[in-house]
C-alpha cells in the first residue's frame, strides 16, 4: 500500500441520544462512498453490539471505540467518521487515539428532548434510551456539556434535514487544509 499524502481527515459525531448522529453519518459516508471516497464509519453502537448482552460496562466500548477509529485513520482511507462522542471525556478518549497531524473536524448534532423521545419512542431497537426518564436526564447532561466541546459545525436535525446536514459537512471538510 503506498503512503497516503496527507493524515486522514476524521469527522467526529457528537450529541446526545437520538439528537440523529447515526442518521447523519450513515448518510455521510454513503454519500462520501458514492462519489468515490474511501471512507470508514466506526459507530459505537455497533462496537458495544459486539458483546451485548454481557457487555461488562460501556467504558469497554468507548475504549475500543477509540481504538479502532485510530487504526482506521492510519490505513490509508480518504476519511474515517466516528459517531457517538456525547461528553468532553469520551472526546478527550478518541483524540487520545488520533495520530498527530489529523484535521478534525468536530460535528456536534443536537435537537430538542422533545424531538429526541419522539424518534426513540418510534425506534424498537433502543432500549433504556426510550425510557423519557432516562432521555431527559441526558439530554439535560447535555445542554451543559455542548458549550464545552469545541464544535466546527453545529447541527439542530430538528431544524436541519438529512440531506442539507451531510451537505454542510461535506462542504465543511472540503473547506479544510486536510481534506482530500
Amino acid at each position: 500500500m503506498q503512503p497516503h499524502p496527507s493524515p486522514t481527515p476524521l469527522v467526529l459525531m457528537a450529541g446526545p441520544i437520538a439528537a440523529g448522529k447515526s442518521a447523519v453519518s450513515r448518510r455521510l459516508a454513503q454519500e462520501l462512498r458514492a462519489s468515490g471516497q474511501q471512507a470508514a464509519l466506526v459507530e459505537l453502537d455497533a462496537i458495544a453490539d459486539m458483546a451485548r448482552p454481557t457487555l461488562p460496562d460501556w467504558a469497554h466500548a468507548h475504549g475500543i471505540f477509540a481504538a479502532v477509529t485510530g487504526q482506521w485513520l492510519v490505513a490509508g482511507l480518504d476519511v474515517v467518521i466516528a459517531e457517538s462522542v456525547s461528553d468532553r471525556a469520551e472526546l478527550a478518549m478518541v483524540l487520545q487515539n488520533v495520530p498527530a497531524g489529523t484535521d478534525v473536524l468536530t460535528v456536534v448534532v443536537t435537537c430538542p428532548f422533545e424531538t429526541a423521545l419522539e424518534r426513540a419512542s418510534a425506534d424498537p431497537t433502543r432500549g433504556i434510551s426510550r425510557d423519557p426518564g432516562f432521555l431527559r436526564g441526558v439530554h439535560e447532561r447535555w445542554v451543559d456539556e455542548m458549550p464545552l466541546i469545541s464544535a466546527d459545525l453545529v447541527l439542530d436535525t430538528a431544524t436541519t434535514d438529512l440531506a442539507e446536514s451531510v451537505r454542510r459537512i461535506r462542504a465543511a471538510l472540503g473547506t479544510r487544509s486536510g481534506a482530500h
